[in-house]
């Protein structure tokens, strides 16, 4: 009787203990399996007392039976069940509600003690020299099946406890399940069967209280913030994998997280950023608010631009406790709107050439042919002459303004690329020549070529020719009667310099530097009045850039201009 009531005493207590540390840690319980298991744990060790004031040799209820071994087979059913029925909750995602499970078992350990107690239909476990029921063995090998499923489960659902845990409640469910075998032999209930399950459940609610009591008061600190952990680390790795920059700053603005790798190349980076991020730092701390900008660094060579987004982080406290800051790359962004800004620009003047300079040329001819009409049986032979000569003037303005246009509209719609195939220059310069005779004649200018050497390059034919005529033309243009234009090429390493050069007005300093930019609309007169679009030279910067060139120039104003380009020599 004596060591009958002590394990039943100290397997009350641990129910007791497991329960009053699970109702007050509920709010922090994230382990669906151990919260339901805890709260069940008053109700089992309450059902555990009942087992033991039912003892025959207790005398604490006069009534016929043994009501000993009926609460015992209906407290290791509810165990068992909940152990089970915790499986089916762990990964459940909303919070359990503690009160309605409170509740639940409360009506079923009263059900529970009413039909034994009061209706008395719970089924007889044991008979006075006869032993165990039917019943009785057949519900302990039920519970021997439960206890052997959640064995099976606990093992496949080990990754939801800790290592400590997990081996502790696996035990205790195995040695449970032995002593519940042990439970199906005895005849008689003082007999070594009986006494031999009760020490595998004294053990048993020994390990329960090791992973739920002691691991649960003792360590608490592993148990709440083993998940913290790992979702910081999830955290980490997210971070770690976006391609923003994002940094956070304690209050004392001291970097304390970056998800910028430590080479030597984002080390730098990371300097940088932090140098222009500091004063945004310190405007918002001073506002305790929320910051946005934009602001751009160096980069191996490359300029970088990045939005800027500063969050000031509170706990609690009316200042910031530490700042975030998410830094997104919008060089792309920012690319593809000076592109846009360029085309928008480019576009414009195109718009301008068409509604004006290509107008001109074609007022003149309409003019003049008008007169021709209406005067023509009074003109004289040297006047009609003389319109003829200002109408092929308007002609070839208009033609080589319309070709120029439908050369860049080409080269914009991607219908015009470039066929590199090897060009002699002194054929070309002799072509060139030819072409360009009757524009020097008509203003008395020499237009010199020199060439000291066989040079050949590997070009677009009609695009190298382009390139020249719209260059020599603009010579010519500003150039003063009387002057001389000098046209030459020469080997520069892999490369073949041309350079188009002219005693004409020349060009500010700080126009020359813009002239060949996107969508740059900077133009005058000729020395003989002649009128300009400015597309020629933009045509002539993209013929050149796409045969693989670059071209630039020099020049002084009053003094003259310079225009050099470069394109690939052809292989020998």
């Amino acid at each position: 009787m004596l060591f009958h009531c002590l394990i039943e005493l100290f397997s009350i207590v641990v129910a007791f203990a497991v329960f009053i540390v699970t109702w007050n840690s509920r709010s922090m319980q994230d382990n669906k399996f151990l919260h339901l298991l805890g709260i069940s744990y008053i109700f089992i060790g309450g059902l555990d007392l009942m087992h033991m004031l039912g003892f025959r040799g207790m005398q604490v209820f006069i009534v016929e039976g043994y009501l000993s071994n009926q609460f015992w087979i209906a407290t290791r059913v509810m165990a068992a069940l909940t152990l089970l029925g915790g499986f089916a909750l762990l990964n459940r995602q909303k919070r359990l509600n503690s009160d309605l499970i409170f509740l639940g078992y409360l009506f079923v350990s009263i059900l529970i003690i009413l039909s034994i107690l009061v209706w008395k239909n719970f089924p007889v476990c044991f008979i006075e020299g006869v032993g165990q029921t039917p019943f009785k063995i057949y519900a302990e090998y039920f519970i021997i099946g439960v206890m052997t499923i959640v064995a099976v489960l606990l093992y496949i659902k080990r990754a939801n406890f800790s290592e400590k845990v997990y081996q502790l409640i696996l035990v205790s469910v195995i040695i449970t399940a032995l002593s519940e075998i042990c439970f199906t032999v005895y005849t008689i209930n003082d007999g070594i069967a009986n006494e031999l399950g009760h020490y595998g459940k004294l053990i048993a609610y020994f390990l329960i209280y090791k992973a739920i009591v002691e691991t649960g008061f003792t360590n608490p600190t592993r148990l709440i913030f083993s998940n913290l952990k790992a979702s910081e680390e999830e955290y980490r790795t997210l971070a770690a994998n976006l391609p923003d920059v994002v940094m956070r700053f304690n209050k004392n603005l001291q970097c304390i997280f970056t998800n910028l790798p430590n080479s030597d190349a984002e080390g730098e980076v990371a300097d940088k950023l932090l140098l222009q991020l500091e004063p945004l730092l310190l405007i918002s701390n001073e506002k305790q608010a929320e910051q946005k900008d934009h602001l751009s660094l160096v980069n191996s060579g490359q300029t970088v631009f990045y939005k800027v987004h500063i969050v000031p982080e509170f706990s609690g406290e009316k200042e910031a406790s530490s700042f975030l800051v998410i830094c997104q790359d919008v060089t792309e962004l920012k690319q593809a709107e000076q592109q846009l800004k360029a085309l928008n620009q480019t576009k414009d003047k195109i718009y301008s050439i068409v509604a004006h300079d290509l107008k001109n040329p074609f007022t003149s001819l309409l003019s003049y042919s008008q007169i021709i009409q209406v005067k023509s049986h009074t003109l004289g032979a040297e006047k009609v002459s003389q319109i003829a000569k200002s109408m092929n003037k308007a002609a070839k303005e208009a033609y080589a303004l319309l070709e120029n246009l439908l050369n860049w509209a080409s080269l914009q719609s991607g219908m015009l690329k470039a066929t590199p195939a090897t060009i002699c220059i002194k054929t070309l310069f002799n072509g060139m020549e030819k072409l360009m005779s009757p524009a020097v004649q008509a203003k008395d200018i020499t237009l010199q070529f020199n060439l000291p050497e066989e040079v050949g390059v590997m070009a677009d034919q009609q695009m190298l020719e382009t390139i020249l005529r719209n260059l020599i033309s603009n010579a010519i243009k500003f150039s003063y009667e009387g002057s001389v234009i000098n046209v030459s090429a020469k080997r520069d390493r892999s490369n073949c310099i041309f350079e188009v050069s002219d005693q004409g007005i020349g060009i500010a300093e700080a126009e020359s530097k813009r002239l060949f930019e996107a969508g740059r609309n900077y133009t005058i007169m000729g020395t003989n009045k002649e009128s300009g679009t400015g597309l020629g030279l933009m045509l002539c910067r993209e013929f050149v850039e796409a045969n693989h060139g670059k071209i630039w120039l020099k020049s002084e104003l009053g003094e003259g201009s310079s225009f050099f380009f470069s394109l690939p020599l052809a292989q020998q």
